[in-house]
């Protein structure tokens, strides 16, 4: 998939928008007359430099689409049966339609896409915001953009391994055993015991943390148990020495 920022006025877009490419892993980036490109492009890219100095700089867009076989429109300003040139698909809908290769226009800052620009497209899109503030800076709506591309492809995840359902069951036998020695006893046990499984429940927890728990519930378990033995030793040796 290629990229193509159509007349872009501000360098800082360009840098942040080929940051955002390499976040998602895309590299094809043509850039339609800027207003200006150089230092500040490649000081907000970041670590995407590359992306920037393997990018195309043409002059028209023609130039930018002569060799695709699709093209795809953005647009904050959707159309209806009164303007039919401006008629769009929610990004969502996007993964759709694509064939072959494609370019992806997103238009200048101030003004989006002219409307011979996207007399040029085959397909508009929109990203659904809010009908107070409809249009997105250029760099964040390139983000969103390639996100909903990549969303069910695997990019980086995260590999640990998820606590079981004994993990879970281990820890709340420990949490009821220190919540006993406590002298938490009835229906306000059984609200602990309720509210403490359902954040259990709730949270993403993993093998290694389910350990950790239960080390943390053991030790203080074991510290209470141990009071507690103290305690009745103390009063077990006041009464023989009270009966003496």
């Amino acid at each position: 998939m290629r990229i193509v920022l159509v007349e872009p006025s501000y360098e800082f877009n360009i840098g942040m928008a080929a940051r955002c490419m390499k976040n998602f892993n895309f590299k094809e980036l043509y850039i339609v007359n800027p207003e200006s490109f150089g230092d500040i492009a490649i000081k907000f890219s970041s670590h995407a430099a590359d992306i920037l100095q393997n990018c195309k700089i043409v002059k028209t867009l023609d130039e930018a689409i002569s060799d695709v076989d699709l093209v795809i429109g953005t647009t904050s300003n959707i159309g209806s049966e009164r303007n039919l040139r401006r008629i769009a698909i929610p990004v969502t809908e996007v993964k759709n339609v694509l064939k072959g290769k494609v370019a992806v226009l997103f238009g200048n800052e101030r003004t989006g896409l002219k409307n011979e620009q996207i007399d040029k497209c085959d397909i508009l899109t929109y990203i659904p915001t809010s009908d107070e503030y409809p249009s997105m800076n250029l760099s964040h709506a390139l983000a969103v953009f390639l996100y909903e591309i990549r969303r069910d492809e695997k990019i980086r995840t995260v590999n640990y391994e998820i606590a079981t359902k004994e993990d879970k069951e281990m820890i709340m036998k420990f949490l009821n055993e220190m919540l006993t020695l406590t002298g938490l006893k009835g229906i306000k046990l059984e609200h602990s015991l309720i509210v403490f499984k359902r954040l259990l429940d709730r949270a993403y927890l993993s093998k290694r943390e389910a350990k950790t728990i239960l080390g943390t519930f053991a030790r203080i378990r074991n510290r209470l148990l141990e009071k507690e033995r103290k305690i009745a030793s103390l009063e077990s040796a006041s009464e023989n020495i009270s009966q003496g």
